[in-house]
């Protein structure tokens, strides 16, 4: 992706930079599609595709408007008036040479199926989580796949992989540094080969295993074995669709089941998704099929491909998918929670990588609101998958995601300049759980009976990331200044008290609890003065009164989601909303 200007709130220079926890900077909202920013954000974007597919020029540069057929969505997790439905926005494209080819006038829709390509890898590692859990990860991957390590003890670290010092995990997060195919027929020159500086390719011996051949489940990994590695299992990232054919071939091992009734069992008919195959569909009235179905890549059964590129989906389902991975609808929230997290950096400090995501670091800390990890992941490689790219992204902090799916009657299409528009989109999703934000938790909450404590919460619109405490008195008595004097601020003026939410919560008969912990910053220190220094997590639960951190905050939610008490535990004082 070229550039990610997810959720930029506000642009001013600061002189003061919040320094917030990872994670949502405001806690869980409901989105209503029928708020008026709401409105206006997908207002917005369905005229901006329509620009885009009418000119053909976007911000980044031209798009193949003529030739990409697509169809696009975005879903919500969120409670609210969308979490009913596998989408709250669509859009759907057919090109004009596509219909040409295929000599209808039929136009695609949210059925419509197309080839996803590396998006099965998705549902590969999801169906492990499911099936076994994610201490598998740490295992070597010769414990459940003996043959990889035979030969591999006495040959070079150089023209053999090291399979034992490889683990599962690292093939899930393309970690292992091994070969990207398996008996890939390499690339092919648009002139004489000889020319090319290239030898004959006869010259090469390469034993594979065809769809037609004999080979059983040993003999084919016996042959990925032969691979020479990339790097040292580890050391960087390096993308294999051979390593998720080996992951597949684990979870066959694991389970006793085939993968294609593994997943089938597991994922699509649990979730509903009627539309989504291993392999093309028997019968594809419905298949968005440019070209031919040999040429465009519909067709294509590469032996051991069922784990890396298999399967064919539309926008419905891969947004009831996607929506699925968000809610933790079949795996626990702790799981969830575990996997969307990153493994690795790569060499540009905004991407990571993950099981088995990309991890797109948006805003732009410090200068115009916080990070926020969106976990994609592209297919477009054209080799294997033909004519087809997909796109999906997840933004777990905030609940929402996009799914988008093309066919093209030339080459693959490059699909970013479209995420970037659905990124942009979503800053509408943001703004509402601000607004929400305040109403619902700001306020004067006050206590009860003789004692006089009170706090006056609000948000700053100069900076509003988190709530904030304005007014902080505790028995009488100025808080700030006392929290001040404790952490080593000079002016109480000038202490930062902003409220994050943890995720901690716990329903109760008539509402909810919600944790919020606070940030303490001096607004004058120089390493929060407007640098990328931003370590508040060394300093959560640091303050401690009779066994609680200064820091916790407990706000009672009503049925209608709005505070109505905070407690404070360390100075054992429950405030009342007034």
């Amino acid at each position: 992706m070229r550039s990610i200007s997810l959720f930029l709130l506000v642009h001013s220079a600061l002189s003061f930079t919040p320094c917030p926890l990872l994670g949502p900077t405001y806690p869980p909202f409901k989105l209503d599609t029928r708020d008026p920013i709401i409105v206006d954000s997908l207002k917005n974007l369905t005229e901006s595709f329509d620009e885009l597919m009418r000119t053909g020029i976007g911000e980044n540069g031209p798009i193949t408007k003529n030739t990409t057929t697509l169809g696009m969505a975005l879903f919500s997790a969120n409670n609210g008036n969308a979490e009913d439905e596998p989408f709250f926005w669509q859009y759907h494209y057919t090109a004009p040479e596509y219909k040409k080819i295929i000599r209808r006038s039929q136009n695609v829709t949210k059925e419509s199926i197309y080839r996803i390509g590396g998006l099965t890898e998705v549902f590969t590692v999801w169906s492990l989580l499911l099936t076994v859990g994610d201490k598998i990860f740490n295992d070597p991957v010769t414990k459940y796949l003996p043959e990889l390590a035979n030969g591999s003890s006495t040959a070079t670290s150089i023209s053999h992989t090291r399979w034992d010092e490889i683990t599962v995990g690292q093939i899930a997060s393309h970690m292992a540094g091994i070969a990207r195919n398996y008996c890939s027929h390499g690339v092919t020159l648009p002139k004489n080969i000889s020319k090319g500086g290239l030898p004959d390719h006869s010259a090469f011996h390469l034993p594979c295993c065809s769809i037609d051949s004999k080979c059983s489940q040993s003999d084919f990994i016996q042959q990925l074995a032969k691979q020479a590695p990339v790097a040292p299992a580890g050391t960087t990232p390096a993308y294999s669709n051979m390593g998720f054919q080996l992951l597949g071939h684990i979870i066959e091992r694991r389970t006793g089941h085939s993968f294609e009734d593994l997943v089938q069992n597991k994922i699509f008919d649990p979730l509903g998704l009627h539309q989504t195959t291993i392999f093309a569909p028997k019968h594809p009235k419905d298949g968005v099929i440019p070209v031919d179905q040999g040429a465009s890549g519909w067709s294509s059964h590469l032996p051991g491909s069922e784990a890396s590129t298999s399967i064919f989906t539309s926008v419905e389902d891969l947004a009831i998918a996607g929506k699925a991975i968000l809610n933790s609808t079949l795996l626990s929230s702790a799981q969830t929670e575990r996997w969307l997290k990153p493994v690795s950096h790569t060499a540009n400090p905004k991407n990571s990588v993950g099981y088995p995501f990309l991890i797109y670091s948006g805003g732009d800390y410090p200068d115009t609101s916080p990070m926020i990890d969106v976990y994609t992941l592209l297919s477009n490689e054209g080799y294997e998958e033909g004519l087809y790219s997909s796109y999906l992204g997840l933004v777990p902090e905030w609940g929402v995601g996009y799914a988008i799916l093309s066919a093209d009657t030339v080459r693959p299409a490059d699909l970013n300049e479209h995420a970037d528009y659905m990124q942009t989109a979503l800053n509408g999703v943001i703004t509402t759980a601000v607004q929400q934000a305040a109403r619902n938790y700001g306020g004067r909450y006050t206590s009860s009976g003789t004692s006089t404590s009170y706090i006056v919460v609000d948000y700053e619109k100069r900076t509003p990331w988190g709530l904030y405490i304005e007014d902080f008195v505790s028995n009488g008595t100025d808080f700030r200044k006392t929290l001040s004097e404790l952490i080593g601020v000079s002016h109480a003026s000038d202490l930062s008290i902003r409220l994050y939410p943890t995720g901690l919560s716990e329903e109760t008969g008539s509402g909810s609890m919600q944790t919020f912990r606070a940030v303490f910053q001096d607004e004058t220190e120089l390493a929060d003065n407007g640098t990328p220094t931003c370590v508040s997590w060394l300093e959560l639960d640091k303050y401690q009164y009779a066994g609680h951190g200064l820091d916790e905050f407990i706000f009672t939610l009503n049925a209608q989601g709005k505070a109505v008490r905070v407690e404070i535990p360390a100075l054992n004082v429950t405030l009342q909303k007034k």
